[in-house]
């Protein structure tokens, strides 16, 4: 016979729900935090040229902008074969590597703190397509877009990728490539990325693209 009587077998029952919410929590907290940590590191390795005098003041700068600001949104994979098409290319780096036939994914890209839904963006082990929801309106000229996601981070990647051609660690047709299509205004419509070859290059496409368009929301608001 139990020694326990119902109201302790019911507290307990209380407690385990209560350290069951916190474990998945602490788990959700702890996502964030290495995801946000993955970013820091991307934007360290883009900055890594800052001389020794300036490494303080730059370090200081980075942390106002990237704490308050940056936060990530959790991945969610679901299959996917449709893949919508983009017209007219503004802003472009060759896109020569595209394999449709593969199967596709589907990652959605929201605003942290209100889940608003940025883009659905596709991709599969070739290449992944940002395109826009029908109701977000970004310009291609509003920062950070070209100082940072497209002349640090997708330039920066490409520069990398000459430079193992050129020492003959990977093919030229491998080099990653990337396009830009916008409406006559100048407006995003979609963002493809070919030959990114790498899982960790991926999630930096991504991981970026949510903290990049989500300050260009804000200074559109």
């Amino acid at each position: 016979m139990s020694s326990f009587s119902e109201d302790d077998i019911r507290r307990a029952a209380e407690v385990r729900e209560w350290l069951m919410k916190e474990v998945t929590n602490k788990k959700e907290e702890l996502d964030k935090l290495r995801q946000t940590l993955f970013i820091v590191d991307s934007i360290l390795k883009k900055v890594s040229f800052i001389t020794a005098s300036n490494l303080e003041s730059s370090a200081t700068n980075l942390k106002e902008k990237i704490v308050p600001e940056f936060q990530l949104v959790n991945e969610k994979r679901i299959t996917n074969t449709e893949h919508g098409s983009n017209p007219a290319t503004k802003l472009t780096s060759t896109d020569n590597t595209r394999n449709d036939n593969q199967e596709m994914e589907i990652r959605p890209i929201k605003r942290a703190k209100d889940d608003l839904l940025i883009s659905s963006a596709v991709y599969n082990s070739t290449y992944v397509t940002i395109q826009l929801s029908n109701d977000i309106i970004l310009n291609i000229n509003t920062p950070p877009f070209k100082s940072f996601f497209i002349n640090r981070i997708l330039e920066g990647m490409k520069t990398k990728d000459r430079e193992k051609f050129q020492k003959g660690e990977i093919n030229e047709s491998q080099i990653i490539e990337y396009k830009v299509d916008t409406d006559e205004h100048g407006d995003i419509r979609s963002i493809t990325v070919s030959n990114y070859r790498e899982r960790e290059r991926l999630n930096e496409i991504f991981n970026t693209a949510t903290w990049v368009l989500t300050r260009m929301l804000e200074k559109g608001n």
